[in-house]
């Protein structure tokens, strides 16, 4: 009777694997309709929160492009400024930058002409 009483403890303990199993296996799905719940509600937050995370997006790069616009026209207000100021200043000879190269041209064309008067004076003997 040992033999039988090993087999009959071994399919008690099979049967209870096995509505262990059964119980295991209804608690899952509930777990898993329930999660498929959640998901959908998590979801619905995920593309609420996508939708409000873009918008603030959206709203901070028509911010920066604005920002950037001002600056630029800033930039080219100033530098039209200093081109203007740099041609009154050439309009009035002041400018070092247009004085200096000038004085050198002069002189190069002093010394072109007195060679060219020299040859002149040279070839009329």
């Amino acid at each position: 009777m040992p033999v039988h009483r090993d087999r009959d403890k071994k399919e008690n303990m099979v049967e209870e694997m096995d509505v262990e199993d059964h119980e295991q296996d209804a608690s899952t799905s509930e777990e898993e309709d329930s999660d498929t719940s959640s998901v959908s509600e998590e979801d619905e937050m995920d593309e609420e929160d996508c939708e409000r995370r873009r918008m603030e997006c959206l709203d901070e790069m028509t911010n920066l492009e604005k920002q950037f616009t001002d600056l630029k026209d800033q930039l080219y207000r100033e530098r039209v400024s200093q081109v203007n100021c740099k041609l009154s200043e050439v309009e009035a000879g002041r400018a070092v930058d247009y004085l200096d190269p000038l004085a050198g041209l002069l002189e190069s064309m002093q010394v072109l002409t007195s060679a060219s008067e020299w040859t002149s004076e040279e070839s009329e003997r």
